[in-house]
């Protein structure tokens, strides 16, 4: 029986057989002593959960691992919802199974939470490439705490290239998420960016530390990185539109916040960019995509005049409502010239 712990590191593990290891030396040598360490099998039928039963077994910290098993291959969001259910920890902090912390991390986490009584407690990480010998590509902020029920959303939202916060590199208090009732959305890709952007709203006392804590290993061919290669399903690319519709449908319930103009450019932004890759990889995804699909893609959630009184980013705004509306027949020559202009084709 699992008692009471501060820390529960959640973990759906499906087909990670290769990394799994390395995965779980990272998170059991943690430096902080009071960690329960859930792992969700999500029925991949390789030997993934082979390796931590071995670890369950042999580690001097085996009898910390507890394994929930899914009765059919769910996905990372069933998984991760389940890991908020079942949960011991006083804290709860997501680890995809091929990524690796540093053995301070939930240690550095932790302490900044109680220091300043946070919700959430975030830090900075970088992305490796597996199969490249380039530095890692660091994603950092400088430190800070938020106080206040838009302190951390308004940041977030008006600094989006600086604030990056993924669901797996934050130690979260279980019962505020509990409360909230914000769960990951059942979503094929970036379900981290549909739970993260709802989450920041809800969030009142926060701090973001500099200190690299996650590193998350970026493979070339993974699902989550389609860019990148030559085959691409349509389905995939409307796996992560459906996402974007999600978080537009959103915005209409954060009408009256101060922050909303910068959450819907950023949405607006991301949308654009989608827009780019399968205009620059538009022979490589079948079935192909027609040019009002792609015009759709950009449709932005508030009509002009709602638009016309945002207190600020009005003009970026405008620039994506236009091209949601523009004829089909402009929209393809005008996406090409700002995609071009943003290096995005």
């Amino acid at each position: 029986m699992f008692e009471h712990c501060e820390v529960t590191i959640g973990i759906p593990v499906y087909r990670s057989e290769d990394y799994i290891g390395k995965t779980m030396e990272s998170v059991l040598c943690q430096t902080f002593p009071d960690i329960e360490f859930l792992i969700v099998d999500d029925c991949g039928g390789d030997g993934s959960m082979q390796v931590i039963r071995n670890l369950q077994q042999t580690h001097p910290r085996g009898d910390a691992i507890r394994i929930l098993t899914n009765n059919r291959n769910q996905g990372v969001s069933y998984s991760r919802n389940r890991i908020i259910s079942e949960a011991q920890g006083r804290f709860i902090y997501f680890l995809d199974s091929d990524d690796l912390i540093e053995p301070d991390t939930i240690q550095k986490l932790y302490d900044a939470a109680i220091i300043h009584q946070s919700q959430v407690a975030c830090a900075a990480y970088d992305i490796v490439n597996s199969n490249s010998s380039e530095s890692p590509r660091i994603y950092r902020q400088a430190s800070m705490v938020f106080e206040g029920a838009d302190a951390l959303a308004s940041y977030a939202y008006k600094y989006n290239k600086v604030f990056q916060v993924s669901a797996c590199n934050a130690l979260i208090d279980l019962s505020f998420l509990r409360q909230t009732g914000i769960r990951f959305i059942n979503a094929a890709y970036w379900e981290d960016m549909a739970f993260t952007t709802e989450l920041v709203t809800k969030v009142s006392r926060a701090v973001l530390i500099p200190d690299v804590t996650y590193h998350y290993v970026r493979r070339s061919g993974s699902l989550s990185n389609y860019q990148g290669r030559e085959d691409i399903s349509k389905r995939e690319v409307m796996a992560n539109v459906s996402v974007l519709d999600y978080l537009k449908t959103f915005c209409k319930t954060v009408s009256c916040n101060p922050y909303l103009p910068d959450l819907c450019f950023n949405l607006e932004m991301n949308s654009f960019y989608t827009a780019c890759h399968i205009l620059r990889k538009r022979h490589h995804i079948m079935p192909r995509f027609t040019t009002q699909e792609m015009r759709q893609i950009l449709r932005h959630p508030f009509p002009l005049s709602s638009i016309l009184r945002f207190p600020h980013k009005r003009t970026s705004n405008l620039v994506f409502w236009f091209l949601g509306i523009v004829p089909t027949f402009l929209f393809v020559p005008l996406l090409w010239i700002l995609g071009k202009i943003k290096r995005a084709v």
